[in-house]
């Protein structure tokens, strides 16, 4: 495990009111039905700000983001929209986690209360 997962799973409990209270909005004002949070050490060009990275380097920019806007930024492959769709969990018990940084990025589908990218 890369060291920017385990540092973001050290931090991930403070964010999960925050996500939850957004999710909750994009939900119930039917903004998507498909949520993505995007967590970044740099100003991700993605979604609407919800958490300032205070330290860049050591703090998270959180941003809410969706499927469509994945897909319009050429980010999730349009070709690939229908797979992403059936790993994608249910939004009233799961998160969908975009953890990027200068290398690589990668999704993760927690359970709520669950940490992402480990066992739990």
């Amino acid at each position: 495990m890369d060291d920017s997962i385990r540092e973001f799973q050290n931090e991930y409990p403070r964010f999960r009111n925050l996500l939850n209270d957004a999710q909750e909005i994009i939900l119930d004002s039917a903004v998507s039905d498909f949520p993505v949070f995007v967590f970044s050490r740099g100003l991700p060009e993605l979604g609407v700000q919800l958490h300032e990275s205070r330290d860049p380097g050591r703090d998270w920019y959180v941003h809410a983001s969706s499927l469509e806007e994945l897909v319009a930024k050429k980010v999730v492959a349009s070709s690939k929209v229908e797979d992403f769709k059936e790993v994608y969990k249910d939004p009233k018990t799961h998160f969908c986690i975009l953890l990027m940084d200068e290398n690589s990025a990668h999704f993760a589908f927690p359970q709520k209360q669950d940490i992402p990218f480990s066992d739990n």
